[in-house]
């Protein structure tokens, strides 16, 4: 995975728009990126006194007070953009314009995840108020997670890393009785194959890397059984690394992103 050479923090929530400024100020420090601000007014921040009674933008004053508090992080040169409508859009076209780009966003529901469903760069959702990273969990699916560990190994350096794998159970398709008898010993000897071949890859990879690993066999859902682990296990940062967006880790990011306690990384392992 390339070296990021920008940090976007998008500011769509200007009550949590001095954290996303913050950590997008540090992280550009600490890794020497240049960094946009963006801030999109969507139709539920109308009330906001940024805004004119009509429900219009208030361009200058809102420019004023983000470079304010761009200055106020230490961001010397920030670029800022000001959209209306569309959060996920516009951040998706200026990070296809940028590059590689590392995405900071607190989380806002339906907003963030429609960020998260449109991009294949990292982005980092902030959901707690300290963002002193030292403990992570780093969810996978299928393929070892290789480009996502580098990823973090270089831009949360000294971050202590523990990978999760769950396990799901994926129905084999049925077996049509008039070619073939039904053997209803043929899914359960077929899944415990599989499980064991997981098991045994996992964990060479953990060794290969070393890592810490757990392997379990999920009982809830994958988006249940993630969180359950990133608060057995005390994280304060939750690393999603799916292959794409077609696996049931992948399929399953918007909910983990609704329900995880701590701020979640989502860094894709494969071309989405």
């Amino acid at each position: 995975m390339q070296k990021m050479n920008r940090i976007l923090g998008v500011c769509n929530d200007f009550a949590k728009c001095d954290e996303v400024i913050e950590v997008a100020a540090k992280l550009a420090q600490e890794h020497g990126c240049g960094v946009t601000l963006m801030y999109v007014h969507e139709v539920s921040l109308f009330e906001l006194p940024f805004f004119h009674k009509e429900g219009e933008m208030d361009h200058a004053k809102l420019l004023e007070t983000l470079e304010e508090k761009a200055h106020a992080a230490g961001i010397e040169t920030p670029a800022i953009l000001l959209f209306e409508a569309d959060t996920a859009d516009h951040v998706a076209e200026e990070v296809e314009r940028e590059g590689d780009t590392l995405v900071v966003i607190a989380y806002a529901g339906k907003t963030t995840k429609k960020v998260a469903a449109k991009l294949s760069t990292p982005l980092l959702v902030l959901k707690e108020d300290l963002h002193l990273y030292t403990k992570a969990v780093v969810a996978l699916d299928a393929v070892m997670p290789e480009r996502c560990i580098d990823f973090m190994h270089r831009f949360f350096e000294g971050v202590s890393l523990h990978l999760y794998q769950d396990f799901q159970y994926i129905p084999l398709p049925s077996v049509d009785p008039v070619v073939e008898p039904f053997d209803p010993g043929m899914d359960a000897n077929l899944y415990l194959e599989l499980m064991e071949a997981k098991r045994e890859a996992f964990y060479d990879f953990c060794k290969e890397k070393g890592l810490q690993g757990t392997f379990e066999t999920g009982e809830n859902g994958i988006d249940e059984d993630t969180v359950a682990f990133v608060k057995k296990r005390d994280a304060d940062l939750l690393v999603l690394a799916p292959l794409d967006r077609d696996t049931m880790l992948g399929d399953a990011v918007g909910d983990i992103l609704e329900q995880s306690p701590v701020d979640t990384l989502i860094c894709y392992e494969g071309n989405v």
